[in-house]
């Protein structure tokens, strides 16, 4: 999705940032974006209030609300899916490459 979201809005994305935050994911607030998602999906409350806070202060409370939003919208479709063993689809091999990400034998389709 990030990716498409930046085709279609013509920004540049950096993609790989998502899996490695020392580099610039080229998009605003990119850096305090994922330390929030990422604080959200490790569960680690000093983090998540630290991470929060950095957020806020670099884009403000509503940047806060569509991350949380977006963020749980995948963590929740991704517990679904894994539970029901949907397996990914061999068009997102390449980007989980790109990305470093070994996807499973057992859920590749």
């Amino acid at each position: 999705m990030l990716r498409e979201s930046s085709k279609h809005q013509n920004s540049p994305v950096n993609v790989v940032a998502i899996t490695d935050p020392m580099l610039d994911p080229l998009v605003p607030a990119g850096r305090e974006i994922s330390a929030f998602v990422d604080a959200i999906v490790l569960r680690d409350p000093y983090e998540l209030e630290t991470a929060r806070q950095e957020l806020h202060d670099a884009a403000g409370p509503g940047a806060v609300t569509r991350a949380a939003g977006v963020a749980a919208c995948f963590e929740g479709t991704n517990r679904v899916v894994d539970a029901i063993g949907v397996p990914v689809n061999k068009r997102y091999f390449d980007i989980g490459d790109e990305l470093g990400v070994t996807i499973p034998d057992h859920l590749k389709g």
